[in-house]
């Protein structure tokens, strides 16, 4: 049994009044955790970016930002993950941005997961009737380290001339898995890295067009590796 699965098991036996009377303190302790360690206060709850821990993490444990270039994320949903990055370059490398790319369109991913749902009603269902656009002005508000394309990823151009990091998790459609790819692997420095979430997930087309794009950038490619628990591939390119 995985340290998930326990957790989930003791959950079961534990009355519902109980959890709720722990579920604010869990939260002011992850808070207070998150601060000491990242220096800067998490983004309001509910604003997505839960697995970009492990993408400051990396960043920091491969030193991503000491190479040339900017920053670039594919897919920003309500900007609590660009709240984290901007926040973290802000403290970490001062004179790099980070390029936004989304259409700000919840209906615009109808890619169905394994379990049947298409990703638009999920972002629904987890917006509650809430505009994205709104959220994400709101998360993202005095942050003067972002630029914001606010297109399709088919019709962006990234106006760095060079990244050093990219994220991406904009719509799940293989298409937009090479379109998206490629954007970003055209700009990437030497040495620089891209990740890709919910790969090995419930979204298996992702994964297998994933497969294939490494399979055909395999010369260019100096690592792969996969965080498993939040489901983020890391490719980093070769040096020249």
């Amino acid at each position: 049994m995985t340290k998930s699965q326990a957790v989930a098991t003791v959950r079961n036996y534990v009355p519902e009044p109980v959890m709720a009377a722990i579920r604010p303190l869990r939260r002011f302790f992850y808070r207070a955790q998150f601060t000491a360690r990242y220096g800067f206060r998490p983004p309001p709850e509910l604003t997505g970016g839960e697995g970009y821990e492990a993408v400051i993490d990396f960043i920091q444990g491969m030193h991503t930002l000491d190479l040339p270039g900017d920053v670039v994320e594919v897919g920003a949903f309500c900007g609590g993950g660009t709240y984290k990055l901007a926040r973290f370059l802000s403290r970490n490398a001062a004179g790099k941005k980070v390029y936004v790319i989304d259409c700000f369109s919840i209906d615009h991913d109808n890619t169905e997961c394994t379990a049947g749902a298409r990703m638009s009603d999920l972002y629904a269902g987890y917006l509650r009737g809430r505009s994205q656009k709104e959220v994400f002005d709101c998360v993202t508000r005095g942050l003067h380290n972002i630029e914001i394309i606010p297109k399709d990823s088919k019709l962006a151009v990234i106006p760095a001339e060079v990244i050093c990091f990219a994220y991406v998790d904009g719509n799940h459609a293989p298409a937009y898995v090479r379109n998206d790819f490629s954007l970003v692997w055209s700009k990437l420095t030497p040495g620089g890295v891209v990740a890709f979430h919910d790969y090995g997930y419930d979204l298996p087309q992702v994964t297998a067009t994933l497969d294939e794009l490494c399979a055909q950038h395999r010369e260019e490619i100096s690592r792969r590796s996969v965080h498993k628990k939040r489901h983020i591939l890391f490719i980093q390119k070769r040096s020249t």
